[in-house]
């Protein structure tokens, strides 16, 4: 193959591809366009190849299905030791979830992830301003105080609450105030401080042990914990989804909740919306999406990975999907 033949290269597993590909040969990932040619519409589905006449007026490919996006609809973020993808969904208008990811230092980093509630007003602008009132707080812990994190993170949540409270809006029938989830995590030599008030969610994934670090503040949850219904029948009434704790102006006044670990194994942290979990609820899902991915898998991809299998199952939710490379102290970073 000649270099110009393989510029290309598969997002989830880096091997090589050439300019017709339409799936990665070595582990069958659908390949796409890169972002700069997302816009070109004239040039057809960037999923299938199909031409441009194949493209609904919804913007999906009448013959493959995907989506052909614009740039709004989907944020990445790479800082190699983590990364984050935030993608609209098939279903939703605009993405009312939000990402902060931030690296501090050499091995630092703080991730925030929010869910604004629809049934809100300006849910997207509730999310935005949380997760940036929160990241910007763990950032300046990190910096300043590495070994009060958990200190760091009640105040995160509470000026995420504060963020949430500022925002501009005006009464609409039928809609809450402006309110949303949030889970976040600083992490540190190796420590991490998740904290979390609704139903986003994190996992800790790694080869001898994988498990959900959060715990739902959902009224599913709430039944399960109180031995009222199993997880199969909660999760299947109506009110599954339902949050008991939230950010906004009319937000229970409990504590956050926060958990810190120290792995003693390589892993990662996977934070996320229910975008994602609601397709791979339990963290043995999501540790069988990983390992199926080639062990040299950046977080990135595997962030990439693990969002595309969300929008194959559905989409009908905004995804988040953040993803922590971690290594006990002692062991260097590959």
């Amino acid at each position: 193959m000649s270099s110009s033949e393989t510029a290309l290269a598969c997002r989830t597993c880096q091997a090589a591809l050439l300019p017709d590909d339409r799936y990665c040969e070595q582990c069958g990932t659908r390949v796409t366009v890169e972002p700069a040619d997302e816009l070109r519409d004239e040039a057809g589905c960037r999923g299938c190849g199909a031409p441009a006449d194949a493209i609904g007026a919804d913007g999906y490919c009448s013959r493959c299905g995907v989506r052909q996006r614009v740039s709004q609809d989907r944020l990445e973020i790479d800082l190699v030791l983590a990364a984050g993808v935030s993608d609209r969904g098939r279903l939703h208008a605009r993405n009312e979830d939000a990402l902060h990811l931030q690296r501090i230092g050499e091995n630092g980093i703080v991730v925030v992830v929010c869910d604004g509630i629809s049934s809100s007003v300006s849910p997207d602008v509730a999310a935005g301003s949380a997760a940036d009132a929160a990241g910007g707080v763990l950032a300046d812990a990190l910096r300043s105080h590495p070994d009060a994190l958990s200190d760091a993170t009640t105040n995160a949540i509470h000026a995420a609450q504060q963020a949430v409270l500022e925002v501009p809006w005006a009464p609409q029938p039928g809609r809450d105030m402006p309110s949303c989830t949030l889970v976040s995590a600083a992490c540190h030599d190796g420590e991490l401080t998740i904290g979390w008030v609704g139903d986003s969610r994190a996992y800790w994934i790694a080869e001898k042990s994988s498990r959900q670090l959060t715990v739902d503040h959902s009224w599913a949850q709430e039944q399960v914990t109180a031995g009222l219904m199993s997880a199969a029948q909660a999760g299947s009434d109506p009110r599954a989804h339902e949050i008991t704790r939230w950010l906004g102006a009319d937000a229970p006044e409990d504590p956050p909740q926060l958990l810190t670990i120290a792995p003693t194994e390589p892993g990662r942290l996977v934070l996320c919306s229910d975008g994602l979990w609601n397709y791979a609820p339990n963290a043995s899902d999501i540790a069988a999406l990983l390992d199926a991915l080639p062990s040299s898998t950046t977080a990135l991809a595997a962030a990439h990975s693990l969002t595309d299998t969300a929008l194959a199952k559905g989409g009908r939710d905004n995804i988040t999907v953040a993803i922590v490379d971690i290594q006990p102290p002692g062991r260097e970073h590959t």
